[in-house]
């Protein structure tokens, strides 16, 4: 079935990755952003479109993947005491800097050997790597350590030069003296004479807002976030100039791409792919393809499940059920099925049973549950442990049962409206009016705002539980509260 984190599956994934539309539009280079929620395949889909370019040996593909934190020093020594026009600027050239640098990197690695055999690439090449290697911060290890030591290196500088004075602002002169990036324009030209003898170039971004908590970024990391894509933009419009196919894909989450909406109104002229799953046939395609890996691969879905399940549990038909506990995320259906499957084969049972799946669905669920408060209480300190006070109680409340649950955990009341809005995004809880079915963030799209309104609109609305978190939290629709339980 393959493991539920892509990064553990890269030699295997090509064998079942399902290809979306949004795959296809990725690797045609029609989008330069790619966003969804955690576990709905960013990195599956980064990894894809790599190995597919890699695939032509003439590409260059550069595949980046930093982590958030190695940005602190740069946003806290720099970020902080220039003017808005200034911060854009620099952080801008900044990347761009950086990319160029990349690319060069990647080139003399992978024709290393391929120039002393090619006449064509050889004089060029030389001249790359002269030039490459006589730029400041050229560093060797891997992007994470060279972005951290550029970033250091930055921070260091204006420290330098501009101490902590307050709202600078930097000429184009000062900027290019602050990121040394004097050869920066002989780079570029020896770097695009050098391309005009290679295929497309293709950088992949990934894991910028890892460690970035939902809804809990600051505006330093939204403006190095889109630096970062304006620089990108640059870049292809020069390349673009000299006839060379060039692409930049960031991948990022749906709530930073939400914020960087809301602090920048031109970037919804971005193109850009949702990996946000709402529809389930499309989850038991991704099941389908991983389960006849190994066999028929034309097998539909209903035979080839009811070969490895049974068909119904509870009155509900089994793929459904499962699907309904997984928040929507390939990710989590993988590790609900594999949970079942787990118990089926420590048991010796020839197909998934209805116990098996009651106590994968168990085991998964108390998985959620734990992963859930982590989550909260990155963005919330305070509302650590607080999602264990629904347990025992119930899977409705309205919004003063929730608020005093609130206040019996400690939770000050100004951030009641924050901690709720993060359990609706996370999927933990959904929208009830009257007895219409339950709505859940990806119900709507993955558009807070919806739910919102409807919040706003009907006041006698009641949050649900989501009922893959049920078994976790000891409740279930038809059971009334225990003797503790404090609606009794």
């Amino acid at each position: 079935m393959g493991d539920p984190m892509a990064e553990n599956e890269f030699t295997t994934l090509g064998e079942y990755y399902l290809q979306t539309d949004e795959f296809g539009r990725a690797a045609r280079g029609e989008v330069n952003l790619v966003v969804g929620r955690k576990g709905t395949g960013k990195t599956a889909l980064f990894s894809q479109v790599r190995d597919q370019k890699r695939k032509n040996r003439k590409n260059i593909v550069v595949d980046l993947k930093p982590e958030g934190y190695q940005l602190i020093k740069l946003k806290e020594s720099v970020l902080d005491f220039l003017s808005g026009g200034a911060k854009t600027h620099l952080i801008t050239a900044f990347w761009e800097y950086l990319l160029f640098l990349e690319v060069s990197k990647k080139i003399l690695e992978k024709d290393k050997e391929t120039h002393l055999r090619d006449p064509v690439l050889y004089e060029g090449y030389l001249k790359l790597a002269e030039i490459y290697r006589a730029t400041a911060n050229a560093t060797e290890g891997d992007f994470s350590e060279r972005l951290l030591t550029l970033s250091e290196s930055l921070s260091a500088s204006y420290c330098e030069k501009y101490g902590g004075e307050k709202d600078r602002r930097l000429t184009s002169d000062q900027v290019t003296e602050l990121i040394h990036s004097g050869d920066i324009r002989n780079l570029q030209e020896v770097l695009t004479k050098y391309l005009s003898h290679k295929g497309e170039v293709w950088i992949l971004f990934d894991n910028l807002d890892k460690g970035w908590s939902p809804h809990g970024l600051a505006r330093g990391d939204i403006t190095i976030l889109r630096c970062l894509i304006d620089a990108a933009r640059k870049m292809q419009r020069q390349m673009l100039k000299a006839n060379q196919e060039f692409f930049v894909i960031v991948f990022i989450r749906n709530d930073v791409y939400q914020l960087l909406m809301e602090e920048s109104a031109d970037f919804g002229k971005e193109s850009r792919a949702s990996l946000d799953w709402s529809d389930p046939e499309l989850l038991r395609q991704m099941l389908r393809k991983r389960l006849t890996r190994n066999l028929d691969k034309t097998l539909e879905f209903g035979k080839v499940w009811n070969k490895v399940c049974v068909t119904h549990y509870l009155g509900e038909e089994t793929s459904q059920y499962l699907i309904d506990r997984s928040l929507m995320r390939p990710r989590n259906l993988l590790k609900v099925f594999n949970a079942c499957r787990g118990f089926a084969v420590n048991l010796q049972h020839e197909q998934i049973q209805a116990e098996d799946l009651e106590k994968g669905v168990r085991a998964y669920s108390s998985d959620l549950l734990i992963e859930a408060d982590q989550e909260l209480t990155d963005i919330e300190p305070a509302a650590n442990k607080l999602i264990y006070q629904f347990v025992n109680e119930s899977t409705e409340y309205t919004r003063e049962e929730v608020n005093l649950l609130y206040e019996l955990h400690g939770l000050d009341k100004e951030k009641w409206n924050r901690v709720t809005e993060f359990l609706m995004y996370f999927g933990v809880v959904g929208i009830r009016h009257h007895n219409e079915d339950a709505v859940y963030i990806y119900s709507v799209g993955y558009d807070m705002q919806i739910l919102r309104t409807l919040l706003s609109k009907f006041t006698t609305a009641t949050f649900t539980i989501n009922p893959a978190l049920w078994p976790a939290l000891g409740v279930s629709p038809k059971s009334t509260p225990g003797t503790e339980s404090l609606f009794e």
